[in-house]
């Protein structure tokens, strides 16, 4: 009788451990996850361009208030987005052109927010040849971050 209970506790015990994170411990780690890829984006930045204190006081504001424009923008989407698929089966087609307009309108906004765009911007402070070096680090930097991603993923 005692190994049998001490066998049930401990399978008990078992099944409480194997439970699946809340979704506020899965919010924090995202959201570290998050603050750690931007830690390295600006290092791998900051390298690539070389950037004076001076150019560097001048250009981390802008760059970082232009993606943050972006990211609000695209979260407004994501957030068009889940309300239209909840009403979606429930929707006329009157609803569904606000829905298209809503998004289009959302995607002309993210787009002009987009780099390339404010690039008159970027090169008053870090010059045009600066400038493509940005995107060329930009683009290094998420190959880099999906290499590992999927080196990662193999090594699991």
């Amino acid at each position: 009788m005692k190994y049998i209970f001490i066998i049930i506790c401990a399978l008990l015990s078992l099944n409480m451990t194997a439970q699946p994170p809340d979704q506020s411990d899965r919010e924090s780690r995202k959201e570290e996850m998050r603050s750690q890829i931007k830690s390295l984006l600006i290092a791998h930045l900051t390298k690539e361009l070389d950037l004076s204190t001076e150019e560097a006081q001048k250009f981390w504001p802008l760059y970082n208030s232009i993606k943050e424009e972006r990211n609000k923008l695209e979260r407004e989407k994501k957030m068009l987005v889940k309300k239209m698929e909840k009403s979606f089966d429930t929707m006329t087609e009157k609803e569904a052109l606000v829905y298209v307009d809503q998004m289009v309108a959302l995607d002309q906004k993210i787009s002009a927010t987009n780099i390339d765009y404010k690039h008159d911007e970027i090169i008053a402070v870090i010059g045009a040849k600066r400038f493509l070096k940005l995107k060329k680090a930009e683009v290094d930097f998420r190959r880099k971050m999906m290499k590992e991603y999927r080196d990662r993923k193999r090594r699991k």
